[in-house]
C-alpha cells in the first residue's frame, strides 16, 4: 500500500538564524533564535516568514476550514 500523501509539505517551523520580518505584519519582527513559521510558495522559489502570533491566527483559520 502507498504512503498517505503529505498535504502540508510547504509549511515548516524554523529557528531564525538572523532577524526576519513577519510577512503578515510589518510591525512584527522575528529575532535571531526565535521560532517562526515558514511557508514556501509553489509558484516561486521564495518563502514567507510569520511570527508566532500571526502563525497562530493562520493555524486557527486553517482549523476552521478543516
Amino acid at each position: 500500500m502507498r504512503a498517505p500523501r503529505d498535504i502540508i509539505k510547504h509549511v515548516s517551523v524554523e529557528t531564525a538564524k538572523a532577524r526576519r520580518k513577519c510577512y503578515r505584519s510589518k510591525q512584527h519582527h522575528i529575532a535571531k533564535g526565535q521560532a517562526c513559521v515558514v511557508i514556501k510558495e509553489g509558484s516561486f522559489d521564495g518563502s514567507k516568514n510569520y511570527c508566532v502570533a500571526c502563525a497562530l491566527d493562520i493555524f486557527d483559520a486553517a482549523d476552521q476550514r478543516l
